[in-house]
């Protein structure tokens, strides 16, 4: 068995696992018609602070490849302006922490909720009000985006991996296939971090309280009296 075999089987596995959880992203609609189901609740909360765990552990992480790219791209400029030098593998390290960046970032910004906002009206509303809209944007808007991005982007990751693909250029780095692993990757990052808002905010709906998030991040659905 050759190597574009064993990955082969290895994409088939992993399409096998993503069938078997897809019905795990059903939970916070169920939860939100079995509220008083002590299991299901204990289940939640168990899955909610995991992923924000591993979200916000991910995210700290990346946040040092920022400094990473401001270091790269100026000693790339400095060395072509200045001393007339230039290396294909610095260069494109640049590419590499900048898509490691925001495809990684994404889903602990999610967590966050510092990603940009197209409504005027989520800030005026009450907690059960953008509880409400965040769950409906979960199942209308995050979800099947990301299910597309999966579905149209495991052709081509999976043809980078079968020929190792790398760079164009001949002295380039020869990673071109972990840089497109980066994009269904990232489309299940944020599935799994929608899943643990989408679980919350089904609490806030309900009245229940929310499991405590990460030290240092901003809580959802936050008002005065409701806000834990």
């Amino acid at each position: 068995m050759g190597i574009g075999d064993v990955i082969a089987n290895l994409g088939i596995a992993f399409q096998a696992m993503g069938w078997v959880f897809l019905p795990v992203l059903l939970l916070p609609l169920i939860y939100l018609f079995v509220p008083k189901s002590k299991s299901l609740k204990a289940i939640s909360e168990a899955m909610i602070r995991t992923i924000d765990s591993c979200s916000y552990g991910v995210g700290e992480i990346t946040k040092w490849f920022l400094p990473l790219l401001v270091l790269t791209i100026a000693f790339t400029v400095f060395a072509l302006s200045i001393f007339g030098q230039s290396w294909t593998k610095l260069f494109e390290s640049a590419k590499y922490l900048h898509a490691a960046v925001i495809m990684l970032g994404a889903s602990a910004t999610l967590l966050a909720g510092q990603h940009v906002r197209v409504d005027i009206f989520h800030s005026r509303m009450n907690a059960k009000s953008r509880a409400l809209v965040d769950f409906i944007g979960y199942y209308a808007l995050l979800l099947p985006v990301c299910l597309i991005i999966l579905w149209n982007s495991q052709s081509f990751v999976s043809f980078a991996w079968r020929i190792f693909e790398g760079s164009s250029e001949a002295d380039g780095i020869r990673g071109e296939y972990l840089l497109k692993t980066l994009i269904p990757l990232f489309a299940v990052m944020m599935i799994i971090q929608g899943l643990a808002i989408a679980l919350r905010a089904s609490m806030c709906i309900n009245g229940q309280s929310r499991p405590e998030r990460p030290l240092h991040t901003p809580r959802f659905f936050a008002e005065q009296e409701l806000e834990h």
